[in-house]
């Protein structure tokens, strides 16, 4: 099994963009340099891809790999079908290779040239993937369409290289090069270490970004795959934790304040939704 190189990981975005695709439409038999994204927006079509045909329809992520033909027909409707194109790493080659519409015996011996390496060669070539995490996959995917934000280069950037980490992590398991894991622990037990030590009570997923410097969503699915939870239910957990302890000495009120409830309320429903008792019932069975 071929192994991706982590650190050599350095997206280029060629295209993405917003597109439909009329009913009728018919994208011939062909084959792309670089690697294609697809989200079926609205819509079904009949993809045929490395000579096995693919009903894909609403809601399903397309994965186009390079060197792989291919062909789209739209005969049941209009296909909405928001895509991105990209390199994986960036390269002197990346301007020059363009989005291909011909099929591998029409190119010339340059364009031939300028097809990507297949990184997920050894795997079958199956075009439909699965994200584990649907809402952030599509949160990721439409921060690179320039609708969503046109001056925003690094942001687009940044997504598209979690948005691969998704891809890759979703469905290519053991791609990555070894050494990974211990640095997925090393920055969950920092982000842990932090949130035990009291110091993130009220910090939000972009707080945590801001922090330790890592995207949002990649950071909360790194804690979350080390200690099966989510950065912001365990700071909620840890919050709980320290409000039984605030309680033995200090009145609701004031735990509520210290640890940023926005009423005494809010933070009564939380109690009782973690513990089962409110806080003063709390208070009166640890006296």
């Amino acid at each position: 099994m071929s192994i991706i190189n982590v650190h050599k990981i350095n997206p280029y975005i060629r295209v993405a963009m917003n597109s439909v695709l009329s009913q009728g439409r018919v994208i011939n038999k062909r084959v792309i340099l670089d690697y294609e994204l697809v989200y079926v927006e609205r819509g079904r079509f009949l993809l045929t891809y490395a000579d096995e045909s693919f009903e894909c329809k609403e809601g399903d992520f397309i994965f186009i790999r390079p060197g792989i033909p291919h062909s789209f027909d739209c005969r049941y409707e209009d296909l909405y079908q928001p895509h991105i194109h990209f390199d994986m790493t960036y390269s002197q080659d990346s301007h020059a290779r363009q989005v291909s519409f011909k099929d591998l015996p029409d190119m010339s011996a340059e364009e031939k040239n300028l097809i990507s390496k297949d990184l997920f060669a050894p795997y079958p070539p199956n075009p439909l993937i699965k994200f584990e995490d649907k809402d952030t996959a599509l949160s990721l995917f439409y921060e690179t369409i320039p609708s969503h934000r046109n001056n925003a280069s690094l942001t687009k950037k940044a997504a598209m290289l979690e948005l691969i980490n998704m891809i890759i992590t979703d469905n290519f398991p053991n791609c990555f090069s070894g050494g990974e894991d211990n640095n997925v622990v090393r920055i969950c037990e920092h982000v842990k270490n932090y949130i035990d030590s009291g110091q993130a009570l009220n910090m939000s997923l972009s707080d945590f970004e801001k922090q330790f410097s890592y995207n949002k969503y990649y950071l909360d699915r790194l804690f979350k795959k080390q200690y099966n939870v989510g950065l912001i239910s365990y700071r909620n957990k840890q919050k709980m934790l320290l409000a039984c302890q605030l309680l033995r000495t200090e009145s609701v009120t004031a735990v509520a304040e210290k640890l940023y409830f926005s009423s005494i309320y809010s933070f009564s429903r939380a109690f009782k939704n973690e513990f089962g008792v409110s806080p003063i019932q709390y208070k009166i069975n640890n006296k």
